[in-house]
């Protein structure tokens, strides 16, 4: 505690670059360093004349309010030094020294995180689009992403949780914030179904610039990040433009070539983003790098901190756009007398296992499935993504399913 109180202080000071703050922390030692530090030692360190002034302000009373108030309400803070902290946000340029975190927040490194975004004042399409997103990412195992605007973000946020998936919002405001107010509601729903995560404290005063700053995480927890819709000139672009920044994949809906709500959307397929009408197809980039069957999140809560924050390294590689389906190799197919299917099964994690356990015959439904298999609906859909993925199951029309050739289907 005697060190997360200077996290905390840290992250209460405004008008520091989050980058600074980094740069500092891991300069001069930690955030007790930097608390003590005078106007010539911070200057030597690397900031400026204004932040270090900002910096001379050692007052502990908001400090002592946050904690207080993060204690009452159950909001969890993560600092870069904790073993807990997402590898995958730490690895950016200017990752927020402190997370505050209202919920539950999944393993972030473990699952695929997929950033939905778009513009506020989205078209019937766009709203559309995000929702189907939103939606497809759910019952696929991922978690949606997103900042919690209105129009497409809030579409795919909404989508995600009647789909009965995880969702991540983060936000622009003090984590306490509501912004905007007419999206009370849903940042009730994103907590009780996941989590919300910003770095500013309960109480912090926020600015509209910083909205702008915290596309940066949502881009960073996040492997790819989709645009559902937007105009040439939108908000949308920083967002993308951080995605790039950090190696991240950019996913683009087509929209009507002469709506100017699409304009952005298809500027961004012609200069390289993948073009994508389902979140399925975003998933399938990334079926071979994570776990999407693991839906139960777990609680992110600070560990015992490490000695030094680590430096930031270059963002993960593009994968592979070609799936490579799960197969067994076998050199002389006419010597196979008897194939062990219980020895394929037994190689398959438990949710899949279980859904072909409960396929015994050809076009069973979906629905048929979830009740066979003692699956809840989303642990259901997303072994079957799997297994469509790997080619152990084929969908027909209707939502029907049928094993795949290599455990005995047509």
């Amino acid at each position: 505690m005697a060190r997360l109180k200077y996290w905390v202080w840290l992250s209460t000071i405004g008008g520091v670059r989050p980058l600074t703050k980094y740069r500092l922390a891991g300069a001069m030692g930690g955030p007790e360093a930097i608390f003590f530090a005078d106007r010539d030692e911070l200057l030597a360190a690397g900031a400026t004349e204004a932040e270090a002034k900002r910096l001379s302000d050692k007052s502990m009373m908001m400090t002592e309010r946050a904690l207080s108030v993060c204690e009452d309400r159950g909001i969890g803070i993560l600092t870069i030094q904790d073993a807990t902290y997402p590898e995958r946000l730490r690895s950016i340029a200017d990752p927020p020294v402190t997370l505050y975190v209202w919920g539950r927040l999944p393993p972030v490194d473990e699952l695929a995180f997929i950033a939905i975004v778009g513009t506020r004042r989205a078209t019937p399409y766009g709203v559309r689009s995000a929702a189907r997103l939103g939606a497809d990412v759910a019952r696929g195992g991922g978690v949606v992403v997103s900042g919690l605007a209105e129009g497409c973000d809030a579409a795919a946020m909404e989508a995600a949780i009647r789909s009965g998936g995880t969702v991540v919002g983060v936000l622009g405001t003090a984590i306490d914030g509501v912004y905007p107010k007419s999206n009370a509601a849903l940042f009730n729903e994103v907590r009780a179904h996941g989590a919300l995560v910003s770095e500013y404290p309960p109480g912090m005063r926020t600015f509209a610039s910083d909205f702008r700053v915290r596309n940066r995480i949502i881009t960073g927890l996040s492997l790819g990040v989709a645009v559902a819709e937007a105009p040439i000139r939108s908000g949308t672009r920083v967002t993308v433009n951080h995605a790039l920044e950090q190696g991240r994949d950019v996913f683009a809906v087509p929209g009507n070539i002469d709506g100017p709500a699409a304009e952005g959307t298809n500027d961004l397929i012609a200069s390289g983003a993948i073009p994508v009408t389902s979140g399925m197809a975003i998933l399938a980039e990334y079926s071979h790098r994570t776990d999407l069957n693991r839906r139960e999140p777990a609680v992110s809560a600070p560990t015992r901190p490490v000695s030094a924050p680590p430096r930031p390294n270059a963002g993960p590689t593009r994968p592979s756009a070609a799936r490579t389906p799960i197969k067994k190799e076998i050199d002389n197919q006419k010597d196979i007398v008897y194939i062990d299917l219980a020895e394929k099964l037994a190689e398959l994690p438990e949710p899949q296992r279980r859904v072909m356990q409960a396929l015994t015959a050809p076009d069973m439904h979906a629905d048929e499935l979830i009740e066979a298999s003692g699956l809840s609906a989303a642990e259901a859909n997303a072994a079957l993504t799997m297994l469509q993925l790997s080619g152990c199951v084929t969908q027909g029309p209707g939502r029907r399913y049928s094993r795949g050739k290599q455990f005995g289907g047509a």
